[in-house]
């Protein structure tokens, strides 16, 4: 039934999909890529998440959704999940494993590449690097850098992502699994040059346009690269990769954008810091989301605007829940007092100001966005953080959350009781609310809806 919804949803858009396309096949072919960093889960994270008031499940939607607008704004969207899907028991640092709602939420957000090579791949050995595999099928999450076997990663790797008349390589590999190992016919990649060479030599074969090398490297809690990172920037740049994204340091180090001997622009992005973790040193408590644009331009794929947000990862507890709060710079107490607290305010302020200092020290080519109060972004924020009215469906299939026709529109939220509710779309009036409950009504998204006002964590139906 749930594929008859979809359908019809599809059928509303189609015109408006085709016109779009056939006006990007009249120009050069853009494509747009994010990455973000290290995406963590340490034992306080886990017991926040914990919803022990309705059915024990984990609740980590609300706090992506801040970022969820802007990672949806690209074609594809990179996590590198440095933590295993292992099952229970669930458990933080040292050696992680941690709840699949995750990775739902991952989904949930927009993201639709994951990245499983890292120091912490086998942290619960050969049962924990499958089991991870297999939920991100079942999610249909596509994922590089750990494989069941060598049929497997022949099949499959390198990963190419194919859109808007391109074709991207992406490779991912660690520098090492701390010490940890899982036996054959398990593989990981670790970075070796005969390795990489070769994979990069297969991207060729594919007919890749443009290649991307994700690599875990570098020593922890530093600002700028090390020696060892140095060397295999310059050794991937000198087997024809195009693009180097580091992650691993749990810090932000410098954005790059370089030209080569044949006159061609390249990236480097030495470290993306953490997505979302528990780490609460003064250079730890945030990261940085980088997006690229490529363009064909006569055959040949070039690197356009490189932009990025630093993020600023907030715990805050909100009723049954404590939720971790990834956050771009915004005056968010200027409309919810008190949204973020004293304390948390100066951590805020010293991260993003470190960061700004070793960019403008260290950057080369790259732009900072900033959300503007003004803008739709910040609009949009500002109901987040007072109140606004929104369409709770009683009735429908999770699956929707992830539907790129509905998925800046439908959303998951938990409310203070620690109750869930699937809504869709924010909006300024009941009168905007009703005109979308017969757009859904029109597509049998859902046999029951209802209007909602949405006030710092309280849903309450409206008469």
């Amino acid at each position: 039934m749930i594929h008859t919804h979809i359908s019809k949803v599809q059928l509303l858009y189609s015109t408006l999909l085709f016109l779009l396309s056939f006006s990007a096949f009249s120009q050069n072919e853009q494509l747009d890529l994010i990455f973000v960093g290290d995406v963590m889960q340490h034992d306080g994270q886990i017991e926040a998440a914990h919803n022990k008031a309705f059915g024990g499940g984990y609740e980590y939607d609300d706090g992506f959704k801040f970022i969820k607008p802007i990672i949806n704004e690209y074609d594809f969207k990179i996590a590198n999940l440095e933590v295993t899907l292992a099952g229970k028991p669930f458990k933080g640092y040292p050696q992680f494993s941690a709840p699949d709602d995750l990775a739902i939420t991952l989904k949930n957000a927009g993201f639709n590449v994951i990245l499983t090579a890292n120091n912490h791949s086998c942290d619960r050995g050969s049962k924990g690097v499958i089991r991870t595999l297999d939920k991100l099928d079942e999610l249909e999450l596509v994922h590089t850098g750990t494989f069941r076997n060598k049929e497997e990663r022949d099949k499959n790797y390198p990963l190419i992502l194919e859109e808007n008349g391109m074709k991207i390589a992406i490779l991912n590999y660690t520098y090492g699994t701390n010490g940890l190992s899982v036996e054959k016919p398990l593989i990981i990649n670790y970075i070796d040059s005969s390795v990489v060479r070769k994979d990069v030599e297969r991207a060729v074969a594919l007919k890749a346009d443009y290649i991307i090398c994700n690599l875990h490297w570098g020593k922890e809690y530093r600002s700028l690269p090390d020696g060892y990172q140095k060397k295999w920037e310059a050794y991937c740049y000198k087997v024809g990769i195009d693009m180097v994204i580091g992650g691993h340091p749990h810090t932000v180090q410098p954005i790059q954008k370089k030209m080569n001997a044949n006159n061609e622009e390249q990236l480097t992005v030495w470290s993306l810091g953490n997505f979302v973790s528990n780490m609460q040193t003064r250079p730890t408590r945030g990261g940085v989301m980088v997006g690229v644009e490529l363009e064909k331009k006569n055959e040949k794929v070039e690197l356009g605007d490189v932009g990025y947000n630093l993020i600023y990862v907030l715990k805050k507890k909100e009723g049954a829940i404590t939720q971790y709060y990834i956050l771009p710079d915004f005056d968010y107490n200027k409309f919810r007092p008190g949204f973020i607290d004293a304390e948390n305010r100066q951590r805020k302020n010293y991260f993003f100001g470190d960061s700004r200092k070793l960019y403008k020290e260290h950057n080369i080519g790259a732009v900072e966005s900033i959300v503007d109060e003004n803008s739709a972004l910040g609009k949009l924020y500002q109901k987040y953080l007072t109140s606004y009215y929104s369409i709770e469906l009683k009735e429908t299939d999770p699956s929707l959350l992830s539907n790129q026709y509905m998925k800046n529109s439908l959303f998951k939220t938990v409310d203070y009781r620690g109750q869930q509710h699937i809504l869709y779309g924010v909006y300024d009036s009941k009168i905007e609310a009703e005109m979308n409950v017969r757009f859904l009504t029109d597509c049998h998204i859902s046999s029951e809806q209802n209007i909602v006002i949405v006030t710092n964590g309280h849903v309450t139906s409206v008469k």
